[in-house]
This record gives structure tokens, sequence and C-alpha cells, in this order.
């Protein structure tokens, strides 16, 4: 499994004026057009939705830095959407406020979505704070790349920050083609000193390294073009701009060592294949990319083959087998899992699997299951092990990592979710 800080984003002490004047910019562009609009169309289409969550994570062990077995947390993300009557333009809000009890790098005031879509007749525009997700296998996602991942939510990388952007999207027979402008960068974020599934030294979010001297400013760009046949569909990205995958350096002027995070201007191309074949579904998504040392190589393939309603029942059993490949990784991990779909009123599922390095025999075993409660609520369940492998020897935080999962190694938790529905 693979795996930003600002007002309108997430208002930490990192927040940087700059970034501040280009997201109110932005936003005034977006509430301009949302006036204009206004006042040239009617709008039928109005909802005003949200949700609270409270979430706890009780981990097996105290960390390796006495952190403290269960961490809890409470979140509130109210959603406006307005459409016209045509249907062709509409308005998208949604923020998210959070207090973690532990961690403080996760207490956040965030704008995720702040966007206004106008729909032509050959082509759409989507200006404002919106995620985009590139991809199609499910253990890791290689070509994802428009949105900076939000780490601190989750170690999966599934989890995303709202990028500002101007997003042009045309339809035609020879497939869609995008075009974005990505409109200053987002850095990732990083536990804190009380976070759990850390590294042993900390991230000096405060002071990140730029190769641009544009640092956060800068402008990117992007554009992926996909098309279908019948049951086979592929697309082909570019991304030219700000990594959103930092290197380290050491610093060394504070007491205590921290990790300066480095994020290279790069130039990554992407592509992804997905052909479907009866009950089964064949996927690939890979990239090459340049400026960050030498260029390199990284790509996941797999299979995922349904079972529809085993048992005689509604019940659908998936089967998913994926590798995965990196030039940087001496031995990368292959994923097998399954996913129950249960088909019913509540939208139950259940995936689970696991990560296993051939090499070291780490595992990283994770079921992940989720229902409706009636029409109000849901509740999730998360719960990870990460497992010794052979080569690994008694953790120690001061040397280097002998796995992909060495400074886990006490980290197992499970998590429960509770989401009430506005």
């Amino acid at each position: 499994m693979d795996l930003l800080k600002e007002t309108s984003h997430r208002i930490v002490s990192k927040d940087r004026n700059d970034m501040k004047c280009l997201f109110n910019i932005l936003n005034r562009l977006v509430f301009s057009f949302l006036v204009l609009s206004f006042s040239q169309n009617s709008f039928s289409g109005r909802e005003f939705l949200g949700e609270v969550s409270f979430e706890g994570r009780y981990f097996s062990k105290e960390g390796f830095f006495d952190q403290d077995k269960f961490h809890s947390s409470i979140s509130f993300s109210p959603e406006i959407y307005i459409e016209s009557e045509d249907s062709k333009k509409s308005f998208t809000f949604k923020s998210k406020f959070r207090k973690d009890s532990e961690d403080s790098e996760r207490d956040i005031i965030d704008i995720q979505e702040l966007n206004w879509t106008i729909v032509g007749n050959i082509f759409e525009t989507k200006i404002g704070i919106r995620k985009d997700f590139w991809g199609v296998t499910e253990t890791v996602h290689r070509v994802d790349i428009i949105n900076q991942t939000d780490l601190v939510e989750n170690i999966d990388g599934e989890d995303k920050l709202g990028q500002p952007m101007i997003n042009i999207s045309f339809e035609g027979l020879h497939g869609t083609f995008d075009a974005y402008a990505l409109l200053g960068f987002r850095e990732r974020t990083f536990g804190g000193q009380n976070a759990r599934l850390r590294a042993p030294i900390l991230v000096n979010t405060e002071n990140p390294l730029y190769e641009s001297n544009s640092e956060e400013k800068r402008i990117d760009f992007a554009f992926r073009w996909n098309q279908y046949f019948s049951a086979f569909e592929y697309a082909v990205s570019h991304f030219s701009g700000t990594s959103r995958e930092p290197l380290f350096e050491i610093d060394l002027s504070k007491q205590v060592p921290l990790l300066r995070p480095l994020y290279n201007v790069i130039d990554q191309t992407g592509i992804e294949i997905l052909y479907i074949l009866g009950n089964m579904a064949f996927k690939l998504e890979g990239f090459s990319r340049s400026g960050q040392e030498d260029r390199f190589s990284a790509a996941t393939a797999g299979v995922e083959y349904t079972q529809i309603g085993i048992f005689e029942s509604r019940i659908d059993l998936g089967w998913i087998a994926e590798f995965n490949h990196d030039d940087r990784i001496e031995n990368s991990p292959i994923s097998v899992g399954t996913r129950l779909t249960f088909n019913d009123i509540a939208d139950t599922q259940i995936l689970s699997g696991l990560l296993w390095n051939q090499d070291t025999n780490e595992k990283n075993i994770f079921i992940e299951a989720s229902s409706r409660l009636k029409s109000c609520c849901k509740i999730s369940i998360e719960g990870v092990i990460f497992t010794k492998g052979k080569k690994l020897n008694t953790f120690n935080p001061y040397r280097e990592p002998q796995g992909l999962f060495d400074y886990f190694q006490d980290e197992d938790f499970l998590k429960l979710e509770f989401i009430y529905y506005l």
C-alpha cells in the first residue's frame, strides 16, 4: 500500500502567507464565478450535507517513544452542493474540522473541496480546490499524483488533500483529454512527537526544502488521456512539477536531529490499463520518473476475480493478487486479498489481505469492514498487524531500517470509526 496545512486549509503553525494569498485569490475567483452565475441562472438543486465522526485507535503496545496505546479524534465535515436548473453548472464546498487526543499534527481546519464546474457541449471546466484520482490497481496507486497524500489521516496513502487547480476536460470520439494547471503546492503531512505509525526521527515540516525557486508557489501542469473499447480501457498521463513524494535530508541544526523534506521538480509519465474478461479484471499501472536522482520506474500489475453470489446468496467474493516493482527497492512486496460485497441495503463490505515481502518475510496483514446503520450512520473497523521478518533483529530506531515495516513492529492496531450523517 502505497500512501496541507493552510486557511483555506489546514490551520497550523507552518502555514505560509504566500500560500494563503494564493488560496485567497483562488477562493475569490470561485466566488466571483458563483455570484456571476447566481445572477444569470436559476438554481434548483441545493443540498446541505455533513457528517460527524468519532474515531478510536487502540495499539497493542505502547510506542517506542512512550506514546499512548489509545488515540481518539472527533471530526465535523459540512458540505454544500448547488446545481443550476439545466445541470450545466454546479458549486461544491466541503471542509473538515478535526481534533485529535494525542497528535496535534492531526488537528485540522481544512477545505477539502471548493470548486465550480461548468459543463459545455464538448468540454467541462472545473475551477477550485478538488481531488482527482488516477489509477486502476487496488493496493498501490502508482500514477495518482494530482493530490498530495494526507499521511496523518492514514498511512495507506488512500487519503488525499485538496489541490487548487484549473481543469479543462474534452470528451470526443477519441477519448477524454484532461489538462490541469495546478496552482501552488501542498506539503505532505507527517505525524508529530506523540503520533503512532511514524519514523523514529521527526520530520521538520516547518522548514521544507524546494528545488524550485518558486517553492510552494510554483504552478505545475499535467494531462491525462483515456480511452476505452468495449472491455478494454487505457490511459496515458504526464505530470511536470513539484513531486508529491519528498526525499529527506538530515537536519542537525537543532538539539535533536530532524528530517527535512526535499521536494524536487520532476517529470513523470504514467500508463494505466484495465481489461475485463467475464468475472476477471486484469490491471496494470506504472510510471517512469526523472528529477529525483537517477530516472527510475515503478509498476503494479494484478488480477481480480469475482465469484458472483457465493453459496447461492447475494454476496460477491472477489480475489485480488497484485505484484509490485520499484527500481528503488530491492524486493517489492506481493499483495493478495479478498473483497466481500454483501449487496445489501447497508452496503456492507469486508476487504482483507496481506502485503508480503519475499526477501525479508515481513508481512502486513489488514482487514477493513464497513456497514451502514439504517440511513443515519455508518460504522467502520480496520485492523492491521505487522509481522517481524526473518532478517529483522530487535528493533532499534537509531539504525537504518532492515525492511519496509521495520519501524512498525510494535504498531499493530485496531481502529473503530462511527459516522453520523447530518
